[in-house]
């Protein structure tokens, strides 16, 4: 189950900034009236025939007080375009020297074209200037996901069905070696491990519908009831396939035996395909080895925050009333949180770096085999 529950408005972690940057912020605002510097020197003044409307296309650089405790010019132009030099070799970056113009705004126009050409797509790169302990300052980049958050959960009592069909018993083998490579490799927690925040709610839905017991309908009740009970019974059968000895890794051998005939069972041989390549290139990752760090310093942080372990895990059923109050309960929950943990790369510039790789490859192909494996299931035949 991928569903939409916030967008990017959920705030993540906000470490203290250099107090340059918080003392120019109300000029940042005036940046877009100013003119490219480059632009400047590709176009030198010339004379112009008179035009009634001139004035109201013209750019003014705008007037401003400087603050008194401003930091001192040549250190902060020092170490902001030393910082940046090095951002600029490990992103490959064609930059524009802008030192020649006045402080500060040669530093509010350098960040300026930093945040246009950090820009790519699906990644949000969040530039940063902080001081370090050595009150030199530098840039940082915290690097994630350009995408709303959702829920990853991934319903394994449709494979359950798929077992107690002797025809599709094929791709149950393939989608059980899926999500055992998930479980185990990928380390997505199960909901029936008592130590998980999904057996929890399980256990809160558990106790909920014993309390309205009485309070509604016979049916209604033993309905619940019976769905809460396969939930259970279909989650330790799969789980206790997932853990046979050697069953994950033989997905290789069950890939090359397998007879794909109908469309689904095209899609599940290339579901399983995927995650099989993925295991290969990436052997040995984890799905929450650059998970963003909590804010220690934030009051109540571990109510504050939505782990990934949290949002990211399998569940019993998605289509049924018990996965509906289920759903419900985790969106109740989930808003009275402020934020949300992430896969994160920070990168800080006080130094060369090496160039530019995606260290976020593997997260975000897991994250497509999640979607593709949860998109088959829900129109499982």
């Amino acid at each position: 189950m991928k569903t939409g529950t916030a967008d990017r408005s959920v705030q993540k972690r906000n470490p203290q900034q250099w107090k340059l940057h918080q003392q120019l912020a109300h000029f940042a605002k005036d940046l877009d009236r100013l003119p490219d510097a480059q632009e400047v020197r590709q176009n030198p003044p010339r004379s112009a025939p008179p035009v009634t409307d001139g004035f109201l296309r013209h750019s003014f650089t705008p007037m401003y007080a400087p603050a008194q405790d401003l930091p001192d010019r040549s250190a902060a132009e020092r170490d902001f375009f030393k910082s940046r030099s090095y951002l600029e070799k490990h992103y490959g970056l064609e930059l524009t020297d802008y030192r020649s113009l006045p402080y500060p705004y040669n530093l509010l126009m350098a960040e300026k074209e930093l945040h246009l050409k950090l820009r790519v797509k699906d990644k949000y790169r969040h530039l940063k200037i902080i001081e370090q302990e050595n009150k030199q300052v530098c840039l940082t980049i915290e690097e994630t996901f350009d995408e709303e958050f959702c829920l990853y959960y991934i319903p394994v009592m449709p494979i359950y069905q798929l077992w107690q069909n002797e025809l599709h018993i094929p791709c149950a083998e393939l989608l059980t070696a899926v999500c055992a490579y998930l479980y185990a490799e990928a380390g997505i927690s199960y909901y029936r491990d008592e130590d998980t925040y999904m057996y929890c709610n399980y256990e809160a839905l558990e106790e909920w519908i014993s309390d309205d017991w009485g309070d509604g309908e016979e049916d209604e009740y033993a309905h619940e009831k019976s769905a809460l009970e396969n939930a259970k019974i279909q989650g330790d059968f799969i789980q206790a396939k997932m853990m046979e000895t050697g069953f994950r890794q033989s997905l290789d051998s069950l890939i090359a035996n397998f007879n794909a005939v109908s469309e689904f069972e095209k899609d599940c041989l290339a579901v399983a395909q995927t995650c099989l390549k993925l295991g290969q290139e990436f052997p040995n990752a984890n799905l929450f080895r650059h998970a963003s760090l909590q804010d220690y310093e934030v009051e109540d942080y571990e109510d504050n925050y939505v782990g990934m372990h949290e949002y990211i895990s399998f569940i019993g059923s998605i289509n049924d009333n018990l996965s509906e109050r289920l759903k419900s309960m985790v969106n109740d929950d989930f808003n009275e949180r402020a934020r949300y943990q992430e896969p994160e790369i920070t990168t800080i510039f006080n130094e060369a770096q090496p160039a530019y790789t995606n260290e976020l490859a593997y997260e975000q192909r897991a994250f497509g085999l999640i979607d593709d494996l949860c998109t088959l299931l829900y129109r499982k035949p």
